[in-house]
């Protein structure tokens, strides 16, 4: 679901796990759109661990609420945000080798230029990641 504004394009998603398909699906597309093929595989990852981490840590104990994924095309950049309404800073703990999860922000910190979040007063927070092309 675009918003139809060029070079942005924005899908809602909620506390249901089984959202991560359409994200990742739409994700995809929309990069595929776009002509952005040679990134899509690491944004659609970056996209798929952003979101998970708002199912576990925003909309886990929600089950009304709802997140937003954003992605914005620039001549050298994807930028990926996932908005979400906790107020909980992302913090990445480091895994050991029999960790099941625990390890989206440090796939994030690899795949992505550069990472980081904003809090929105009583709202929420974005976090968003900077994919070169």
């Amino acid at each position: 679901m675009g918003l139809g504004v060029p070079h942005f394009s924005a899908c809602r998603f909620t506390g249901d796990p089984q959202c991560l398909y359409r994200v990742r699906r739409f994700t995809h597309r929309t990069l595929k759109l776009w002509g952005r093929r040679s990134c899509a595989e690491d944004t659609t990852t970056v996209a798929s661990e952003l979101v998970t981490n708002a199912l576990r840590h925003a909309l886990k104990n929600r089950p009304d609420g709802n997140g937003w994924l954003g992605l914005m095309n620039h001549p050298d950049a994807i930028i990926c945000a996932v908005h979400d309404p906790s107020l909980d800073r992302p913090v990445s703990h480091p895994a050991t080798l029999h960790d099941t999860k625990g390890r989206g922000l440090i796939i994030i910190d690899i795949l992505s230029h550069d990472w980081g979040y904003a809090l929105h007063g009583d709202s929420g927070k974005t976090v968003w990641a900077l994919l070169p092309t």
